[in-house]
């Protein structure tokens, strides 16, 4: 299972840490950083993090919801009530 999030370096640090999977289920999760966050990142960083450079992500970056919320922003103000 992939799982990109803004720091995705420090999520999975933390789960090893704290125990918040057993070490099985651990083992299935790929951690990755989104692209549009991996600049802000160290570069040793980038190069284990970075979707781009690990096998099964292809282009994906990580930003899929902004996309939709992108295309959703035109329904904002119409259904807004105040």
């Amino acid at each position: 299972v992939g799982l990109l999030y803004d720091i995705g370096c420090q999520l999975e640090r933390s789960c090893h840490k704290w125990g918040f999977f057993e070490p099985p289920v651990l083992s299935c999760f790929e951690f990755v950083i989104l692209v549009f966050h991996a600049y802000g990142h160290q570069w040793p960083c980038q190069v284990v993090y970075h979707p781009r450079k690990r096998e099964g992500f292809g282009l994906s970056d990580g930003e899929g919801c902004e996309h939709l919320w992108s295309s959703l922003k035109l329904l904002i103000s119409p259904l807004r009530v105040s």
